[in-house]
């Protein structure tokens, strides 16, 4: 698992977009409380451009279509 934040504008989300992804799922970071949370048990966190972000989800497998708000995304 990890967590990452666009800092660039996504066009289907827009700017400042942070999710965590794993293989084949993500989950939309609403709140900096669930972000907080998850670090406090190692989940490593990063900031991306938009090309990386998109990169990072095609090698984990999850479609653009994925990314909406609120998204809760398992490809399973």
């Amino acid at each position: 698992m990890l967590i990452i934040r666009c800092t660039d504008n996504l066009a289907e989300v827009g700017g400042g977009y942070i999710c965590m992804v794993g293989v084949r799922s993500l989950r939309h970071m609403t709140t900096m409380d669930m972000v907080n949370a998850m670090q406090s048990i190692g989940v490593q966190y990063k900031n991306l451009n938009a090309a990386a972000f998109y990169n990072v989800l095609s090698s984990l497998s999850i479609p653009r279509t994925a990314l909406t708000t609120g998204a809760d995304y398992s490809g399973r």
